[in-house]
């Protein structure tokens, strides 16, 4: 969730990237970095990144495998390849480490995890490039277990202090004045919860399509102990008559983007809204025009993630509007705003606060 809101450092292109060379030695580079990034993930997901980080002078492979409880023999066939890769240093004496000054820099192996998580989705994803039925060439996230489980992972750093600096629209609505808040397509439910927990008095409903999404987020909740948080197996366009302008907050967050069908959802989210309500929405997008993404590192990977789990869910079902991250973030403010909110700030960014028009 946090990498969708790093800024951006764009390499615009160049003659030279056109160079057969050049282009070579990127494109190699790209996918040996790839197969590596593979099994950065698999070291997250095993525990080793966790266990160098606590050593405090290098130890043998045996050593590494006992303490994060795993088989030496495919603990010492990892570290050689971090090895090669210069992630994983090697003493001498054939002692391993992450320097001292570098352990705080590889928060992104957990990132590495959605590559293994999304892998088992490529025959699916293979089907719905060769569809010949543009109304149905996806799936929904009822395939996406492994990929929720990363979210929730995700997502656990988004405490009250990252709810508070990046989501809480202090511009429009203080913290005092929202009292009601409706998070659709909350998920496995983590931010929704941490989002309890910054607003006690405050009382929340999070709503999701997936049942495997809501169960796990009954069950955070009976874990964290909280009473001011609900959640309901429920699409945005089923939303309660009685709940007709009782929200003071409205919360999108990774969702428009993946609709197939967004109209009904945006039409039943400023139904609930109360007049004077703010609508947040965080998509990870990346620019409508194509030429303005050129150089991002994070727009490659997130276009690349969305053909796996984006732009399947948004062409799952009639009318298949296909929006996926390659929506944009200038597409989205057109559409925001031509359906009846005015969008406030920036609109070029992740993030957004929106009221309705006229208000």
């Amino acid at each position: 969730m946090r990498r969708c809101l790093e800024p951006q450092k764009l390499d615009v292109s160049s003659d030279d990237d056109k160079n057969p060379e050049v282009y070579e030695e990127r494109f190699n580079t790209i996918v040996y970095n790839g197969v590596v990034a593979l099994g950065i993930g698999l070291g997250h997901k095993v525990g080793l990144f966790k266990t160098l980080l606590k050593l405090s002078e290098p130890e043998t492979s045996q050593s590494i495998a006992d303490n994060a409880g795993l088989q030496e023999r495919y603990v010492r066939e990892w570290l050689f390849s971090m090895v090669a890769a210069k992630i994983v240093f090697i003493t001498d004496d054939n002692k391993y480490y992450i320097p001292a000054d570098c352990k705080t820099k590889t928060s992104k192996s957990l990132m590495a995890t959605l590559i293994p998580a999304a892998a088992p989705l490529t025959k699916d994803v293979e089907k719905c490039f060769r569809s010949t039925d543009p109304s149905a060439a996806g799936y929904d996230f009822s395939k996406l277990g492994e990929v929720f489980e990363f979210m929730n992972q995700d997502r656990a750093s988004c405490d009250g202090k990252w709810i508070e600096e990046n989501l809480v629209p202090s511009q429009y609505k203080t913290k005092d004045k929202i009292r009601t808040i409706l998070d659709i397509g909350c998920g496995v439910g983590r931010i929704t919860v941490n989002m309890a927990k910054y607003f006690p008095d405050s009382k929340l409903i999070g709503i999701d399509v997936d049942q495997y999404a809501i169960e796990t987020a009954l069950k955070m909740k009976e874990e964290e102990k909280l009473t001011n948080v609900e959640f309901y197996l429920m699409g945005a366009e089923d939303l309660k008559q009685e709940w007709t302008g009782i929200f003071d907050w409205v919360t999108m967050l990774t969702v428009l983007h993946d609709l197939p069908n967004p109209d009904p959802c945006l039409q039943q989210a400023l139904r609930v809204m109360k007049d004077d309500g703010v609508m947040t929405i965080l998509d990870p997008l990346c620019h409508s025009d194509p030429k303005l993404n050129v150089g991002s590192k994070l727009f490659a990977s997130s276009l690349t993630m969305s053909c796996y789990v984006c732009l399947p869910s948004s062409l799952s079902e009639p009318p298949a509007v296909g929006n996926g991250i390659g929506w944009g973030f200038e597409n989205r403010a057109k559409y925001l705003k031509q359906n009846g909110l005015t969008v406030h700030g920036d609109d070029s960014v992740a993030v957004i606060h929106c009221s309705k028009t006229g208000i």
